[in-house]
């Protein structure tokens, strides 16, 4: 299965996850995730979807990049925004290079670290959530120092922390398990 598909599949997860962590929460805590009341029905989801995009891409520039350190790279580059693009496997064993000079192979160094990618992509959900929150909110106030004021509010929320745990647990999981060859006798080494 493509590396791909599974950062899609750990990505889904990720969605699934948060809105269950966050219900549970909720129900535990006897509170809202959002306590204020002017905020409106779209400030929760709006942080959440910038949460579940971080994950996104931080799955699929993972899959790229390991694609192409393992020469699994696909022909068309730049398809996605996370994709690197100057990584790519030379078009057949015997062709000519083109001399664009981008057609340079992957290195062949060590995989990304599991747990640097899955905290990095942890500290930039719980980041964007706030930073979302706090421009939507500011939005809403119109004042520019309720910005600073709801990200202060919700820097400890334990709705924001958990998504933030869960997507360090959700991007180490699934490069985990991505880096699993069925097809090879000997799996990938892990870090």
């Amino acid at each position: 299965m493509s590396r791909a598909v599974y950062a899609v599949m750990g990505t889904v997860l990720f969605g699934a996850l948060v809105i269950m962590v966050a219900g549970f929460e909720a129900l535990l805590l006897d509170r809202d995730p959002i306590d204020e009341p002017d905020a409106g029905t779209l400030l929760g989801p709006l942080m959440v979807a910038a949460a579940v995009l971080v994950v996104l891409l931080s799955l699929l520039r993972s899959a790229a990049l390991s694609d192409a350190r393992d020469d699994r790279a696909p022909e068309v580059r730049g398809t996605f925004l996370a994709q690197p693009a100057v990584f790519a496997r030379p078009a057949g064993s015997g062709a000519t290079r083109s001399g664009t000079g981008d057609e340079v192979a992957g290195p062949r160094g060590p995989a990304p670290h599991l747990l640097v990618v899955a905290i990095v992509t942890a500290a930039l959900v719980y980041v964007l959530m706030l930073a979302v929150g706090g421009v939507v909110y500011g939005l809403v106030r119109q004042e520019v120092v309720w910005v600073l004021l709801f990200a202060a509010r919700y820097a400890v929320s334990p709705f924001v922390i958990g998504s933030a745990v869960c997507a360090g647990l959700v991007v180490g999981g699934t490069l985990a398990v991505s880096r699993v060859d069925p097809g090879r006798s000997d799996p990938r080494p892990f870090d």
